[in-house]
C-alpha cells in the first residue's frame, strides 16, 4: 500500500512537471525585455480620463475639471505616430488630430512626444506608458498639453492626472 502511494505521488509529480513545461513555455508569456519601436505598430483605440488642473492665468485654465478622451492612434513601428481624438473637457467637446514620435525602451516603457493644434495654438504633449499583452495594449500616463504661449513659457499643467490605455485593433 505504501509503495502504491509513493508511486502514485511520483506519477502526480511527473504530470505536474510535464504540465508546467507544456503550458509555461516562453511563447505563452509576454516579453519581459528586449522591446524596440517595432513592438508598437498598427492601429490602437485610445481611451484616457482624469482631471485637468492648470494654474489661474494659464491660457488652458478654461479646461480645468474632469477630462475624457477617446480616439484612434496609428503607430508605424519605426517611431512615428499620429492620432485623431475626441476630448471632453468638463462637457466641452473638441475634435483634433496630433502627430509625433515615440521611443520604446528595452524594458517596454514608451515615451511619446507630439504636437497638437487647438484654436490656432500649438501645444506640446508628452505621454509615458508601458507595453502590455505582447504589444496589444499600452497603459498610458499623459503629461500636458503645456502652453507654448510666449507670455507663459513652459508653464506645466501642474496637478493634472490623466491615465488610460491604447488597445490594438
Amino acid at each position: 500500500m505504501r509503495r502504491t502511494i509513493i508511486v502514485f505521488g511520483f506519477a502526480l509529480l511527473a504530470l505536474n512537471c510535464a504540465g508546467f513545461l507544456l503550458f509555461n513555455t516562453p511563447s505563452t508569456h509576454a516579453k519581459a525585455w528586449g522591446f524596440t519601436n517595432a513592438d508598437l505598430w498598427g492601429s490602437y483605440a485610445s481611451q484616457l480620463s482624469g482631471t485637468i488642473v492648470f494654474p489661474a492665468g494659464h491660457p488652458m485654465a478654461i479646461f480645468n475639471g474632469p477630462y475624457a478622451l477617446t480616439g484612434r492612434v496609428w503607430a508605424d513601428g519605426q517611431g512615428n505616430a499620429k492620432g485623431t481624438v475626441y476630448d471632453n473637457y468638463g462637457g466641452l467637446l473638441l475634435n483634433y488630430s496630433w502627430q509625433g514620435t515615440y521611443q520604446v525602451n528595452e524594458d517596454g516603457t514608451v515615451k511619446l512626444s507630439a504636437t497638437l493644434t487647438l484654436f490656432g495654438q500649438a501645444y506640446p504633449l508628452e505621454m509615458f506608458g508601458v507595453i502590455c499583452d505582447e504589444g496589444k495594449q499600452v497603459r498610458m500616463l499623459q503629461i500636458g498639453p503645456t502652453s507654448s504661449d510666449p507670455r507663459i513659457p513652459g508653464m506645466p499643467n501642474v496637478g493634472s492626472v490623466i491615465t488610460g490605455s491604447w488597445m490594438r485593433q
